[in-house]
């Protein structure tokens, strides 16, 4: 609009100053001869194109409409064209090992986790089908660092679940319930060699400083009258009070025998013919004194019995020289009771029924 009002400006000056020449140069002819009307009509309604049709249009082409062709498009052409398109298609399960997966068996298996990795005890992540119990990332007051359950005697020391040793149960350095084996710990630990322990080690309370019973030298005896022989006898011991079984006495024929002495928790009864549950305390070899009388055995079986419980015994030659006595003999005192038993054949064959084994029982009461 500019542009337009300044050519309609221009356009009508021209003509102002146009129309005032043509004016003031007819003026003089006005003022002559009256030819103003004849050939002077010629010119003056001439082509004096000087309409002043300045074509100078100057239509100003300059649109200047602002079409300010700067339209920004912004071609920054970053269109972020990062290779690493991250579009991960991986899917753990699905049985192919893409993107970061190690391995992919469409879920657990034996050596592939969950999450597509491979199974590794300590990295979080429970795989049952490996064996794994539980998985803590480590040790664990519930778990152990190889991955299975804590459990005092597995062998595996968790100092997470309070254990200070574990050598898969009693041993003589360490207690059964994962403590360190010692003498006043109120765990007694017969294979670090205690035989009692009270708590405090002090004597005169039944178990000495050493966690030993304090008990009186005693003994007991069924008889020595023979009257029949073969290899062996069993027989029960029921303890009245407490006390520890030491060493036997037996009546054995003239000469040179070797003498073995078992044990078994329970009574012998349903174990005559079998060796199941049966322990070796000593076997010895000896010269008898004699039939009727007592041979000692060196053995010392130091077994501690205490009130109420039962034990059965087996004591026998490798020969046919034991002597004892057929029927049902059971003797007793206020520490212990000695029953009859079964006579037979070594080392595990004794079918011959109400049978008294002879000898003597040496022992300590402990009461």
């Amino acid at each position: 609009m500019r542009a337009i009002f300044l050519w309609l400006l221009v356009l009508a000056l021209s003509c102002l100053v146009g129309c005032a020449k043509i004016e003031t140069s007819d003026n003089p002819a006005d003022s002559g001869t009256n030819s103003d009307a004849g050939e002077d009509a010629g010119p003056d309604t001439g082509t004096d194109t000087d309409t002043d049709t300045d074509t100078d249009t100057d239509t100003d082409t300059d649109m200047d409409t602002d079409t300010d062709t700067d339209t920004d498009t912004d071609t920054d052409t970053d269109t972020d064209t990062d290779t690493d398109t991250d579009t991960d298609p991986s899917i753990c399960g699905d049985g192919a090992i893409t993107g970061t997966e190690d391995c992919d068996d469409l879920g657990e298996s034996a050596t592939c986790d969950d999450d597509c990795t491979f199974v590794s005890c300590g990295d979080g992540n429970t795989n049952t089908t490996s064996g794994e119990e539980c998985d803590d990332s480590g040790q664990s007051p519930t778990c152990d660092d190889d991955c299975t359950f804590v459990s005092c005697g597995d062998g595996n020391i968790n100092t997470s679940a309070g254990e200070d040793c574990d050598d898969f149960g009693e041993s003589a350095t360490c207690d059964d319930d994962c403590t360190v084996a010692v003498c006043g710990d109120w765990t007694v630990n017969t294979t670090a060699g205690e035989q009692c322990d009270d708590g405090p080690p002090a004597s005169g309370d039944g178990c000495d400083v050493n966690c030993q019973l304090e008990c009186t030298a005693a003994s007991i005896t069924t008889t020595y009258a023979g009257l029949n022989i073969f290899h062996g006898n069993m027989f029960d011991i029921t303890a009245i009070n407490d006390i520890i079984v030491h060493t036997f006495d037996v009546n054995v024929a003239p000469g040179n025998h070797v003498i073995e002495i078992h044990y078994r928790a329970g009574s012998y009864v349903g174990y005559n013919t079998s060796s199941t549950g049966w322990t070796l305390g000593g076997s010895a070899p000896i010269v008898s004194s004699g039939t009727g009388s007592g041979t000692p055995v060196p053995v010392d079986i130091n077994l501690i019995m205490t009130a109420g419980q039962t034990y059965g015994f087996y004591v026998t030659t490798q020969g046919t020289s034991m002597n004892y006595t057929t029927g049902d003999l059971i003797v007793a005192n206020s520490d212990l009771s000695f029953n009859f038993g079964h006579g037979g054949a070594y080392p595990f064959n004794l079918t011959s029924t109400v049978r008294s084994w002879n000898g003597t029982v040496h022992y300590g009461a402990c009461n």
